[in-house]
Order: C-alpha cells, then structure tokens, then sequence
C-alpha cells in the first residue's frame, strides 16, 4: 500500500507539474521537433543521388524491353514512391513541431484571458472601493490612504520670479500616485526629453490638461455610432495612450490595450474621462529650483482593446448629452 500511495503521489506532482509548465514543455518539444526535421532532410537528401540513379537504371531497363507506357508510369510512381519515404520523417517532424508551437500559444492567449479577466475584476473592485471613499471623506482622504502621508504646501517660482504657494501630495514608493497607468505631466518626460506640452507657468498648465481632458469627453461620446433613432450601437472608445499623447508623453505597451469606452453608467465603466490631476512639484535640473508638475491618474475602464468592434445587441439610449456633460468631472 505504501508503494502504491508513493507512486500516486509521484503521478499526482509529475502531472500537476506538467501542466503547469505545458507551454515551455511543447515549446522544447517544438524546438526538438524542428531540429529533427532539418537533420532528416538533410539525411533524405543524400539518398536523392541513389533514387535518382535507380530511376534512371528502370527507364533505361524499360527502352531496352520496349516497354508499354503503363510500365514505364509504374517506374515514375515507384520513385515518387522512394522520395516519399525519404521525406516522410522530414514532414512528420514538421507537422510535429507546428503542432507543439501552436499547443503551446494556444495554453497562453488561455491563461492570458483569464489573467486579464481576473486583473480586470479586481481593478473594478478597486475603483469602485476609491470612489466609495472619496464620496465619504473626499479626495484628500483617499491619497491618504494610498500614500499614508498627508499633502504639504510648497512655494513655486516661474521664469519670473513670481511665487506662489500650492499644495503637493505625496507619490507611492514606486513613484506612482494610484495606478500602473499613472504618470507626470512635467518639464521633462519620462525619457529625458523636454515636454513641449509643458509650460514655466502653473495656471497655463492646468488649463491645457484641464482642456484636454474636455476635448477627450467629447471625443468618448462623438465616436459612439447611433442610429436613426440617437440610440447607441457601438460605444466610442479613448486608449490611454491617446491621453498621454496629448499630455505630451510617449506610447507604452499597456496604453495600447487599456482606455475608456462610452457606457450607460453600469459599474466599472464610468462613460467619462477624469484625468484625476494631482499638483504636485519638483526639482527643476536645469536651474535647481522648485517647478510645477501634475500627476495624471486617468480612470481608465481597464483592458478595452479587445471591446473596440464589439456592437450592442440591444442598443441603449444614452443619457441627454447635456446630463453627460454634467457627470464629467
């Protein structure tokens, strides 16, 4: 019995291992399966000589016995025959190795789709959780409670020397403000490079996000398709990486996936765009003074790519523009 408990608990582990590291398993059979069939091509190509030789020995055999065109079809059909068994591992190992690559691509869009399903669930769960606490204690409180500092008052100086007090809040250890999607709206970007977006003045800076964020909220409703009847059919969509265009930053892998699609209020789909603007300040490089700068932590709806074609199959009236408008923040 103990030998028996034994080896089913081996079978047990070896399978659960198995599966869990499938795809780099078919990945290295696939490899395997590649390099063998290069080595049996090239084996079946040193044979090619011999079945050419003996093909040519059967015509030649053929003429000398005045042989009928049925036989000498038999001679071109037994060297098919010849090269066919030549070449059949080559495509056998072929066949094999395709397989295991698209086995294995095949077990990750799965895992990807339910890893991104599941990220997607606890995003909304989370955002929903912000907004219950900025309704209850408001925004202040809900930075508290990410960052577990209070925001502090700084002096900025513009080009001119002007100073003027702004209230700052603290970053998250990683430099973040709320999200994986956050990001700084400076005098320099995130690659080093000045921001041409960006200006040495506080006020004109916020006015140009500020305008931004309204430009995109039109833009979120104008790309909805209607029908006769001002219905929605196919919900407008923002990618975040449009967002951090305007704002003067570069495309990221994750701004080309996630975003902000038009809704009817259900939950985790706000049907707006808040950019969420957080002052803040920094040191400017060049002079060593304190400058202006803004977090941008977008309210993203989450991964969208995938949503972009999909049309409603009972589509909703939305909400009178105007009431649309009133929601924005």
């Amino acid at each position: 019995m103990n030998v028996i408990s034994v080896l089913k608990t081996t079978a047990s582990v070896t399978k659960h291992w198995a599966v869990k590291h499938a795809p780099e398993l078919l990945l290295g059979a696939g490899v395997l399966s590649g390099a063998a069939a290069i080595v049996s091509a090239v084996k079946a190509g040193e044979k090619n000589e011999d079945i050419l030789d003996c093909h040519k020995m059967a015509l030649e055999d053929a003429k000398e016995h005045d042989a009928t065109k049925k036989e000498v079809a038999k001679v071109y059909l037994e060297t098919a025959g010849d090269f066919a068994k030549a070449y059949a591992p080559v495509g056998g190992f072929a066949v094999l190795s395709t397989t295991c690559f698209l086995a294995a691509y095949g077990i990750m869009k799965k895992r990807y789709v339910t890893l991104a399903t599941a990220y997607t669930a606890l995003q909304n769960s989370f955002k929903l959780y912000r907004q219950r606490v900025i309704e209850d204690g408001g925004k202040e409180k809900d930075l508290y409670y990410l960052t577990g500092e209070k925001p502090k008052t700084v002096t900025v100086t513009d080009e001119l020397g002007n100073k003027e007090k702004v209230k700052v809040y603290p970053t998250l250890p990683d430099g973040s403000i709320a999200s994986p999607y956050a990001f700084k709206f400076g005098k320099y970007k995130e690659n080093g490079e000045r921001n041409q977006q960006w200006q040495n003045d506080r006020h004109i800076n916020m006015s140009y996000i500020l305008g931004q964020q309204d430009y995109l909220n039109d833009a979120l409703y104008c790309r909805c398709t209607l029908d006769d009847e001002h219905r929605v059919l196919k919900r407008g969509s923002v990618m975040l990486n449009e967002m951090r265009d305007l704002l003067g930053e570069d495309p990221t892998t994750a701004g080309s996936v996630v975003g902000n699609r038009f809704s009817n209020g259900e939950p985790g789909c706000d049907g707006f765009i808040d950019f969420n603007v957080i002052e803040s300040s920094e040191i400017d490089p060049d002079t060593g003074k304190e400058i202006f700068c803004a977090w941008i932590d977008p309210n993203v709806d989450g991964i969208i790519y995938d949503k972009l074609d999909e049309w409603e199959k009972d589509p909703f009236i939305p909400s009178i523009f105007d009431e649309v408008e009133s929601r924005k923040p």
